[in-house]
C-alpha cells in the first residue's frame, strides 16, 4: 500500500505552449472526434499550418496509433515504470482503454490535424466523475500491476483536491491526455488545443477546467495559460510499504501537480 510523507497543496497538467502559429478550427470537419503529458515550452513560429477537429469514435485507431508514439513511451511515469514493452508495435492495452473510455464519443476531445492529413496533437478530455475518497472499482480490478500504479497515484491526486474543496457542487472538464508530435513541440499546438476546449467548455456550461500534470512541462504550459496550482504531490514522498519511492522520473520531473481555471 502506497504512503504519502508529505505533500503540499497547490495546482497543474501537462501540455505544450507558445507563439501562434497559423490555426483554424473546422467547425463541421469529419466528426473525427486522464494522466498527462509531451510537449516543450518554448515558442517559434514556423509558419506551419493545421487545423483543429473534434475526435469522434471513427479516429479511435488513427488517434491510438499517433499516442503510442508520442506518447506512451514519452510519459514520465510511463518510462519511469517501463510500464511499454520493448518493440515497436508493443502497447498497454489498458493504458488504450483508459485513453478510450468516452473520450472518443463524447465530441469534447480534440486534435490538430496538419495540411497533409497526418495527426499533430491529441487533447483526451472529459467530464469530472464525483470525487470520492474510497479507491474506484477500476483500479481494483486493473490486472496490470504497472498500470495499477499509476492509477492509484492519479486516484491519489483525487483525494488531494478533495481535500481543498476547489469543485464542490460544480461542473468540471477534465483535461486528461494531451501530447504533440515531436517535430511540432514549441510551436504553440498544445495552447491551442486548450484555448479552443476552453472555449467549448464555457459554450457548454462547464465551470472550471482541471488537469493533472506529470511532467515538469505540461505543469510550465499551464502555468503560462493562467491555470491556478490547487494541488502538488512530490514523487519522493510518494512511497511503497518500504519507504521506497513508487515512481522516480527523470529530472526535471520531480512532482505531480493539479491545476484549475475558472471558466
Amino acid at each position: 500500500m502506497e504512503n504519502i510523507r508529505a505533500s503540499n497543496r497547490v495546482d497543474a497538467i501537462r501540455i505544450d505552449s507558445d507563439k501562434a502559429t497559423t490555426t483554424s478550427f473546422v467547425k463541421n470537419a469529419p466528426r473525427i472526434a486522464r494522466y498527462s503529458l509531451s510537449d516543450s515550452v518554448d515558442g517559434s513560429n514556423n509558419g506551419m499550418d493545421y487545423h483543429i477537429e473534434i475526435i469522434n469514435k471513427d479516429d479511435k485507431l488513427r488517434v491510438l496509433k499517433f499516442l503510442r508514439r508520442f506518447f506512451f513511451r514519452d510519459e514520465p511515469l510511463n518510462q519511469s515504470i517501463q510500464l511499454i514493452p520493448e518493440g515497436e508495435d508493443s502497447t498497454c492495452t489498458e493504458l488504450e482503454d483508459y485513453c478510450s473510455h468516452s473520450s472518443f464519443e463524447n465530441n469534447l476531445s480534440l486534435m490538430a490535424v496538419s495540411t497533409s492529413g497526418a495527426i499533430i496533437g491529441v487533447l483526451l478530455n472529459g467530464k469530472m466523475a464525483p470525487l470520492s475518497n474510497e479507491e474506484p472499482e477500476y483500479i481494483r480490478l486493473c490486472k496490470n500491476a504497472k498500470f495499477k500504479k499509476i492509477l492509484k497515484l492519479l486516484h491519489q491526486l483525487d483525494k488531494g483536491v478533495i481535500v481543498g474543496g476547489q469543485f464542490r457542487d460544480s461542473n468540471v472538464l477534465e483535461i486528461r491526455i494531451v501530447s504533440v508530435d515531436t517535430n511540432w513541440r514549441g510551436k504553440g499546438v498544445a495552447k491551442a488545443l486548450i484555448e479552443k476546449i476552453e472555449e467549448i467548455a464555457k459554450q457548454q456550461g462547464f465551470h472550471y477546467l482541471r488537469a493533472d500534470c506529470t511532467s515538469f512541462f505540461s505543469s510550465k504550459i499551464c502555468e503560462r495559460l493562467g491555470f491556478e496550482q490547487i494541488y502538488k504531490l512530490n514523487y519522493s514522498d510518494y512511497v511503497d510499504e518500504n519507504e521506497k519511492p513508487i515512481f522516480s522520473p527523470a529530472s526535471p520531473h520531480v512532482e505531480a501537480l493539479t491545476y484549475a481555471k475558472k471558466l
